[in-house]
């Protein structure tokens, strides 16, 4: 009797439907039977059996890296100099400068700091140029597509200000520039 009652309600695509629902909900599949979960057939209906997958969408995928400009690079060592950050620092020098120092180690160590009383006030670009090619007379290296800035940067001490200029090289690296920022001659004798 039970069969034959369930023959007549199977006959309705919408009552079937929801037994299979229902029926999934208590009972399990054999970890091999990978195809019930790729397409459960909810109805019979004119369409076919509606797959269980999501919609084929092209994924969101993050915009692309860009490359920080060579000022705003600057500006951060500089800024991170001042503050006494120098672990920060490492991750900014380019390979031949962090062989010169010798490791992290050495750099935090020997960078040269600010004295107490000396306070960085303010940095500005004066000029940027990208050279296709720059030989680093003090250490004989050539790299190729350095920019060349000069800085501008005032500073006070106790109730004396001054401003001097200086220029800086950067190389490109992996996801943007890195420093060319040598240990000063005094050491780079001593550790020889």
């Amino acid at each position: 009797m039970v069969k034959s009652l369930l023959r007549r309600i199977r006959r309705w695509a919408a009552v079937e439907a929801l037994l299979t629902r229902v029926a999934g909900q208590f009972t399990t599949w054999p970890a091999d039977d990978f195809g019930r979960f790729v397409s459960a057939p909810i109805g019979t209906g004119m369409a076919g059996p509606i797959a269980a997958l999501p919609p084929m969408v092209e994924p969101i995928r993050p915009p692309p890296p860009t490359s920080i400009a060579p000022q705003t690079f600057e500006t951060r060592f500089m800024t991170l100099h001042a503050q006494g950050k120098f672990d920060e620092m490492w991750e900014m020098l380019a390979e031949d400068a962090q062989r010169a120092w010798g490791g992290r180690d050495v750099f935090m160590r020997d960078m040269p700091r600010l004295d107490d009383d000396i306070e960085l006030l303010d940095m500005q670009v004066v000029s940027v140029k990208v050279l296709e090619g720059w030989t680093d007379q003090a250490h004989k290296r050539t790299y190729s597509n350095v920019a060349q800035m000069v800085m501008r940067y005032r500073v006070r001490q106790q109730w004396r200000e001054w401003t001097f200029d200086r220029q800086v090289h950067l190389v490109p690296a992996a996801g943007g520039w890195r420093t060319l920022c040598y240990p000063t001659r005094a050491r780079t004798a001593v550790a020889r």
